[in-house]
């Protein structure tokens, strides 16, 4: 029996269990990029919706996200399924997440009202999904690796894969939808790629049964001790600012590439060159700085480079000079694309004060705090239609919405990043006591594990 725990725990913490389990960032990042950069132009360039009236529906988006997203948490935490705590809610929450991500890209109304419920509907239906069952999946990343070291490795390796499908998401869907004529068969394509690695994500996963011995807190208090956890609440407010300048640079993005750098339709997404390329020769910097100097200090150094590197790209005028610019802040996205270090130290530092496991609680309330960065991405867009006259219908702008547009893509993503920073600076786990936490936390577990084998022997 000890035989069997001990392969077990092994597979999970082999190379071959880190990248099982990390195919799950497919899913993760793919579907939600492909929505963060292409909805917008899909939704107002060819299916006929206004900037604004697109900006009220990701408000709205956003709204449900903040409603949905705690509350799913917590009863993830609570519920005991006899398969687990986590894996029954990835099994059943890939199907409405897929279903609702394929027809979000399948508009058969010509009216403005059926088109904002269609959107509506379908972005209700997918993100549904899509919080049961990446909120599981990131759970199951604290519980199964404790060690800094293995959070590293696991997290570059599931960076790695979640960047691979985030430019998968941003640059070739455009190139499919103008090869085939067709947004609705792009999206099936695209979408055929959830339930696949989603479900073969879980071969590298294992609940581990000492986490499932914890009486969950009542929801009242679960919620009062989630928002008094200070690393938790600055890392996860910093990340919200983080997640609105990345994703409104991206929602941009193929309307800057369309009417500032004039690139041809379909081939939008390669604007993104530059950065893709920092980001991938990033990644295995930060993965050691993270290593060795905590979370604290390498997601800080990332943000001051990105968000300086921002502030170039309002001199971009063509491609090339698109392309050399963004290879700086993209050197410091992936810095910032790490977020499990800090997220996870917060999550740790709530078992040493309460002594219990709540990831999944965590997951969604920060979800519901990182939901705050669509409801200022729809602010900006509205401000951006109300101050330049900007219209995506159009096929020639006027020089103030052109000059809105190169604002919208450096100046304010560099504003939101240093407002995050500033929050930041207040995180208060630094290496020391991080590794302190650590230490505490592996005894804590010894503990658990101990008295667990007590009880079944």
């Amino acid at each position: 029996m000890n035989d069997t725990k001990n392969e077990n725990k092994d597979k999970v913490h082999s190379r071959l269990g880190h990248l099982l389990y990390s195919l799950g960032a497919v899913p993760s990042a793919l579907p939600f990029n492909m929505i963060g950069t292409w909805l917008l132009t899909f939704y107002t360039v060819h299916a006929g919706l206004s900037l604004t009236n697109y900006g009220l529906l990701l408000m709205l988006y956003g709204i449900w996200n903040a409603i949905n997203d705690p509350l799913i948490g917590y009863y993830m935490d609570k519920i005991k399924f006899k398969k687990g705590r986590r894996i029954p809610w990835i099994i059943y929450g890939t199907i409405p997440m897929t279903i609702g991500f394929i027809a979000l890209w399948w508009v058969p109304y010509t009216e403005s009202g059926l088109i904002f419920f269609h959107g509506f509907l379908m972005l209700f239906l997918f993100d549904t999904g899509f919080t049961m069952t990446i909120t599981a999946w990131s759970a199951l990343y604290t519980e199964m690796y404790e060690d800094e070291k293995e959070r590293a490795s696991v997290v570059a390796i599931k960076d790695t894969i979640a960047f691979t499908s985030s430019m998968i998401g941003v640059m070739i869907p455009s190139m499919i939808a103008a090869a085939l004529g067709s947004w609705a068969i792009t999206g099936i394509l695209m979408g055929i790629s959830i339930p696949i690695t989603m479900y073969l994500s879980l071969l590298g996963t294992k609940e581990r049964l000492e986490y499932q011995t914890d009486e969950p807190l009542p929801i009242y208090k679960a919620f009062k001790e989630t928002f008094s956890n200070k690393p938790f609440l600055i890392g996860s407010i910093t990340y919200a600012m983080l997640d609105f300048c990345f994703g409104f640079t991206m929602m941009i993005l193929p309307l800057y590439a369309k009417f500032i750098l004039n690139v041809e339709e379909g081939m939008e997404g390669l604007a993104m060159a530059g950065v893709a390329i920092g980001i991938i020769t990033g990644i295995p910097l930060w993965w050691r700085i993270y290593g060795k100097k905590g979370p604290k200090f390498g997601l800080a150094l990332s943000m001051i480079i990105f968000g300086i590197g921002m502030i170039f790209l309002f001199f971009a005028y063509d491609f090339i000079t698109l392309t050399i610019i963004g290879l700086f802040p993209g050197i410091g996205v992936g810095g910032t694309l790490m977020t499990e270090p800090v997220i996870s130290a917060g999550i740790d530092y709530d078992e040493l004060k309460i002594g219990k496991r709540r990831e999944a609680t965590y997951g969604g309330i920060g979800s519901f705090i990182a939901r705050l960065s669509m409801i200022l991405s729809a602010l900006a867009l509205m401000l951006v239609q109300f101050f330049s006259g900007f219209d995506p219908k159009l096929g020639t702008q006027s020089s103030t919405a052109l000059v809105g547009l190169k604002l919208s893509i450096s100046i304010v993503p560099a504003i939101g990043i240093l407002i995050g920073l500033l929050i930041f600076k207040y995180f208060p786990l630094n290496y020391k006591k991080f590794s302190e936490q650590q230490e505490k936390l592996k005894i804590l577990h010894e503990e658990r594990l101990r008295k667990l084998e007590l009880e079944n022997n």
